[in-house]
């Protein structure tokens, strides 16, 4: 017993007076400090706020782009009709002729929590909060400008729909530095790491691009969800006393599960996390719990999402969380056996021997299981985007997939340009993340190798690298400050020691036993007495000589401080002027953008909004308006008018179909589009036009219609410009050409008797025309509810089809197989397309020819 109350008092630290360890002025430095960081994380969620207004100062309330009028429509419609008709939502306005189940293809997430603030508004009395003028004369300037209205008023009250879908973005991205905070601190054990990180996630444009006021899309919810996941995670793993918490993060990931399909990448880098703690010798009974909890929990409450239905348990891409979760339970239930038949049973060999036993039985039958399971096709395959995750070369194999700027792989531009100067600091920060207690801390690594790898291939996934670089970044600056701050505080005051380190009781026949083990060989030379003795010797000298050690501590500390002031100012403040310039370009609505005239003048050119607001007003409501799928979303949530396709992409045949439409001959054009459309609309004018997307929509129609650009010409090479800017002759004769260009250039017109040109936007960014001679027959029966594929009587769900005049050229079409389906049996002709970037992946690739253009 005395020995071991001896050896227990060797590790507890060393006992201080109760003056020194409640010293008034260390106590009233720790209070400043504390209210200073308040105010200081107010200011930066303020910040970043107020940097992702720029669009809505500017422009207005006005919803961007493409996919954030979607989910504007799809919150409006759940607002109007509530969650069992938005479940049931089959939207014939889209997709035309086919349609789309909005309710089981959609995330919809950030429509649930828009439509629940919209409607908790209604509670907020309407009024006007000002500060008396006394006061603001007191305030300078520079701060009120960070406050609505520059601090003469807040107004509160109820908003309408639109304008809450334009504001959450920008409140979201406010509490997402609030949460990287809270994450970053937990990580770290100190919340000066915490502000220093929120400091940089309020203005870091890798979250500032999906995140501007104006910008309704779900990464801007979705971020702050996955930071909250995370750090619910890594607080529910600090200690194996704190495995409750396992419940509120399986329910922040049932959040980000329902707003983002980027949920995979969070649940596999939680999984991945749980595995390494394994790995580390870290497992014990709390960690179970915590993760069983989570994943139960987070995994049960995803399936309720209709658009993720059993994905997480039979897509393959989350197959890693269901092995950790299934290894979980086995390594537990081991535990459970040990513990039942005490250790003098189990010595550590022969528990060692047992788990291997264990393992291999259930490993064997799992196998067998999950081989049969995969015959029977179960298991879903990778998606296309998600393969593209893991391949080496630049395409993936589907013309549609490949034809998005988005999906293309990063490179040191879009990193200077996303996350700046911060991306050096996070690679130095790397070296701080070591001497943390709580288990949490190996997380950090794996989210930065995962983001960093993610991102090479993926430019869009650039915004998963925001939170992570924020917190590396955070943690020399927040360490070393602390470090600083100590020094200066035990001027007059003594240090406090760190508390006890109470490691838990060793596991025997685990990893645990296999490092420990490889220490007591090794542990003498990476460890030596020798440099304890030095250790010892140092906290020796410090205690006994503290009239020296003190001030010299505090002298480094000064110097340290005022050389980084020197060094990262200029750094930081190029790197805020740049933030801020990126925030502003980033604010463009797409519909509207501000330009400037030769004489000086800025202008709004609204050509775009003013185009579907004239369709919206001038034609009739059961109008159909073909164009591009990128323009299918504001065709739909500006115009209210019905599209041909849009963003969401989930029907490669459809889109190929309208591709080979727009880029074929004017008559083979008419003839199809006259029996889909009443109208059709092209950007033009030069600014993004049609023009320079037109490969892309001639290379995916022959994916599907070979005999469009032919198997000959992969990648559509006859459907382009020759090098003086001249026209081929493919797309010469094309009808996407003749209508960008209509009268335009010389000899290029449509020919009026297909088509009549009813609207050019004053600008002529945006020219619409009017297809003559529609066929009516066909317009009838596509909208007769009896001409469409129920899966059951009286169901909602019920598929629309093509008009019987259409037939001939669908029955053209070779569906595409997806080059990851490796569930599909049988023989399959893979497209012209996909054989050649598969030719090219393997090094054998050749070049396309190019000759035939007629049908």
């Amino acid at each position: 017993m005395a020995k071991g109350k001896a050896k227990a008092s060797e590790g507890a630290a060393p006992q201080l007076s109760l003056w020194a360890r409640w010293n008034p002025f260390r106590m009233a430095v720790y209070f400043v400090m504390g209210l200073v960081k308040m105010v200081l994380l107010g200011v930066f969620c303020l910040k970043a706020y107020r940097i992702r207004m720029h669009a809505i100062n500017t422009f207005g309330h006005v919803i961007h782009e493409f996919d954030p009028w979607f989910n504007y429509r799809a919150t409006v419609y759940l607002a109007d009709h509530g969650w069992e008709k938005f479940f049931k939502w089959y939207d014939y306005m889209s997709w035309y002729p086919i349609g789309r189940p909005v309710g089981t293809t959609i995330y919809p997430g950030m429509q649930i929590v828009s439509v629940w603030i919209w409607e908790a508004l209604k509670f907020v009395p309407e009024k006007k909060l000002s500060m008396p003028k006394e006061i603001l004369s007191e305030i300078p300037k520079w701060v009120l400008a960070y406050f609505p209205n520059k601090g003469k008023y807040l107004a509160v009250g109820p908003m309408s729909l639109n304008d809450v879908c334009c504001l959450v973005p920008a409140w979201f991205g406010a509490l997402a530095t609030f949460l990287v905070f809270l994450l970053a601190s937990e990580l770290s054990e100190s919340t000066s790491v915490g502000l220093a990180a929120a400091a940089i996630m309020s203005i870091i444009p890798a979250h500032i691009m999906r995140s501007v006021g104006g910008g309704f899309d779900n990464e801007a919810v979705a971020v702050s969800a996955f930071c909250l996941t995370l750090w619910l995670w890594v607080r529910c793993v600090r200690t194996p006393k704190s495995w409750p918490i396992g419940v509120l993060a399986g329910l922040a990931y049932v959040g980000a599960a329902a707003t983002w399909g980027g949920y995979i990448f969070i649940n596999n880098l939680i999984a991945l996390h749980a595995c390494i703690l394994v790995v580390l010798g870290k497992y014990n009974t709390g960690l179970y719990r915590a993760f069983t909890l989570y994943y139960i929990i987070g995994t049960w409450g995803a399936m309720r999402v209709p658009v993720i239905g059993w994905a997480p348990l039979r897509s393959l891409e989350q197959m890693p969380s269901v092995l950790v979760f299934g290894t979980y339970q086995i390594i537990e239930f081991c535990e459970i056996v040990r513990r039942r038949y005490g250790g003098e049973k189990f010595t550590p060999w022969k528990y060692f021997g047992f788990r291997v036993a264990v393992f291999t039985t259930i490993g064997l039958v799992a196998g067998a299981v999950a081989w049969v399971l995969m015959e029977m096709g179960v298991f879903m395959p990778l998606g296309a985007r998600i393969r593209g995750l893991f391949l080496e070369a630049v395409k993936t194999g589907n013309p549609l997939v490949d034809s998005v700027a988005e999906h293309s792989p990063a490179n040191e531009r879009a990193y200077e340009l996303y996350l700046g100067k911060p991306r050096f600091l996070a690679v130095f920060g790397l070296l701080f993340c070591w001497h943390q207690r709580t288990p949490g801390k190996f997380l950090i690594f794996l989210y930065a190798a995962v983001a960093f790898h993610y991102s090479l291939k993926m430019s869009r996934l650039m915004i998963i690298c925001g939170p992570v670089v924020s917190v590396l970044a955070g943690f020399p600056v927040g360490l070393i400050f602390d470090w600083c701050l100590n020094q200066f505080i035990g001027l007059v005051s003594p240090r406090l020691p760190a508390e006890p380190y109470v490691p838990l009781p060793p596991r025997s026949g685990g990893m645990g036993s296999i490092y420990r083990t490889i220490w007591h060989y090794f542990g003498g030379m990476i460890y030596p007495q020798e440099v304890k003795d030095l250790c010892k010797a140092k906290d020796s000298l410090g205690s006994t000589l503290w009239f020296v050690d003190r001030p010299v501590r505090a002298i480094v500390a000064w110097a340290i401080l005022v050389a980084a002031w020197n060094r990262f100012l200029p750094d930081s403040k190029e790197f805020i002027a740049h933030c801020e310039e990126v925030a502003v370009h980033m604010s463009s609505p797409q519909l509207m953008f501000e330009t400037t005239l030769r004489d000086g003048r800025k202008v709004i050119v609204d050509d775009y909004i003013r185009g579907y607001e004239w369709i919206r007003d001038n034609t009739p409501e059961d109008s159909r308006v073909m164009a591009w799928w990128d323009y299918g979303y504001q065709i739909t949530g500006v115009a209210n008018r019905t599209s041909i396709a849009d963003g969401n992409t989930w029907n490669h045949e459809h889109i190929a179909t309208l591709g080979r439409i727009l880029t074929g001959p004017e008559k083979r054009c008419h003839n199809a589009m006259r029996h889909l459309a009443d109208y059709v609309l092209v950007w033009a004018g030069g600014h993004g036009d049609d023009m320079g997307k037109s490969p892309h929509l001639a290379r995916i129609g022959n994916s599907v219609f070979p005999d469009h650009c032919g198997d000959d010409d992969p990648l559509c090479q006859k459907f382009g410009f020759y090098e003086g800017g001249q026209p081929t002759p493919m797309m010469a004769r094309s009808f996407l050409y003749k209508a960008v260009n209509h009268n335009l250039k010389e000899g290029v017109r449509l020919n009026p008797k297909y088509w009549k040109e009813v609207h050019t936007t004053k600008y002529g960014l945006m020219r619409v025309f009017q297809v003559m001679n529609v066929s009516q027959e066909s317009k009838e029966w596509i909208a007769d509810p009896a001409n469409r594929l129920c899966d059951a009587p009286g169901s909602w769900y019920c598929v629309g089809q093509y008009p019987p005049a259409l037939q001939p050229m669908i029955e053209k079409r070779k569906n595409f197989p997806q080059l990851e389906d490796f569930n599909r049996k049988g023989k399959f002709e893979t497209s012209a397309y996909s054989k050649y970037i598969e030719s090219q992946r393997s090094g054998g690739g050749k070049k396309s020819s190019s000759s035939d253009d007629e049908l």
